[in-house]
């Protein structure tokens, strides 16, 4: 994986942009211990702070020009953020992770203390050129599409995803630090009640996947999604490749015993799990399946295609 050092974000005063929401109001809490740190330290910047949803991408928009731009969030908060950027030549992200899963983080190597992360923001000793990838999709009024940077799911874990989403418990879990229980109960539930789908998937070298009892397939980026699961061991985010894993046609009573597996990014060894490295990539379904990106979940489709945007994001690590 290379990486560039680079001095010249050191001295251009940084744009935050805060998701206080983020983790059950965790957000905010930690943003006061940056700010903190910013005074202690006598650093100029601005702060801006999201108030509901579209905000982040909207406020991103508007600063896309700046040297260097700095989420505090989950990484739905940073999903959010890349639909706003007008031009990734034109600015430098940094991150400070305040979620629930921080898969990104994670991939990256990013500790969830925030005041090492607000150092590798203020004195970066490198740089990275990150894949970004996105995925397009019909609806009744037109074209939609969406970027992500760790994954982009259809199936089973974008479903979990969306019920996480509307789970009553959910803030509550996260409030006494146990969130990654809502994922991990719903989750065990999806292996057992979601639907095998008949799925075609057309990989970018002409090759067709036939799928008769999909359960899911995520293109991912990043080694790790879903709160530290490495469906893609050898997914490197500056290749200029998207690393798939789909599951196909393994019985439910396998699942258990698969996902320890999974968590060490062991699960090929397994009948019915395929990982292919690809740069595009189309899925027709034989029934609407929801979509993720990042975790963020934006349609309930039948078709869609992916493809990879090599090394667009400049990443202050």
């Amino acid at each position: 994986m290379e990486r560039t050092d680079r001095d010249e974000t050191q001295n251009i005063p940084p744009v935050f942009l805060v998701n206080p929401a983020s983790h059950s109001g965790k957000g905010k809490r930690i943003w006061d211990r940056v700010e903190k740190q910013l005074h202690a330290r006598g650093l100029s910047y601005e702060v801006f702070f999201s108030k509901g949803p579209g905000d982040i991408a909207r406020l991103a928009q508007a600063h896309s020009d700046t040297g260097l731009l700095v989420v505090l969030g989950g990484d739905g908060t940073v999903n959010e953020a890349l639909q706003g950027i007008l031009d990734f030549s034109r600015v430098r992200l940094g991150y400070i992770p305040t979620g629930s899963g921080n898969d990104l983080a994670r991939n990256l190597g990013i500790g969830e203390n925030p005041e090492e992360a607000l150092d590798r923001v203020i004195a970066p000793h490198r740089e990275m050129h990150l894949d970004v990838g996105s995925v397009s999709w019909r609806e009744k009024d037109g074209q939609k599409q969406r970027r992500f940077l760790v994954s982009c799911g259809m199936g089973y874990d974008a479903a979990v995803c969306r019920m996480v989403d509307s789970f009553d418990l959910k803030e509550t879990l996260n409030r006494i630090g146990l969130g990654r229980l809502a994922y991990l109960g719903i989750g065990l539930r999806q292996m057992f009640t979601a639907d095998y789908v008949k799925t075609k998937i057309l990989l970018e070298d002409g090759k067709i996947l036939d799928l008769e009892r999909m359960l899911f397939a995520v293109s991912m980026s990043h080694r790790y999604e879903g709160g530290g699961f490495c469906f893609c061991p050898q997914a490197d985010p500056e290749d200029g490749l998207f690393d798939l894993c789909v599951v196909n046609g393994v019985p439910r009573w396998k699942f258990p015993i698969i996902i320890p597996f999974a968590r060490k990014g062991r699960h090929g060894i397994f009948s019915g799990v395929g990982l292919y490295r690809v740069r595009q990539i189309k899925i027709q379904a034989s029934s609407p399946l929801w979509i993720h990106t990042d975790g963020e979940v934006p349609a309930k489709t039948d078709r869609i295609v992916i493809r990879m945007e090599e090394q667009k994001l400049h990443f202050i690590v």
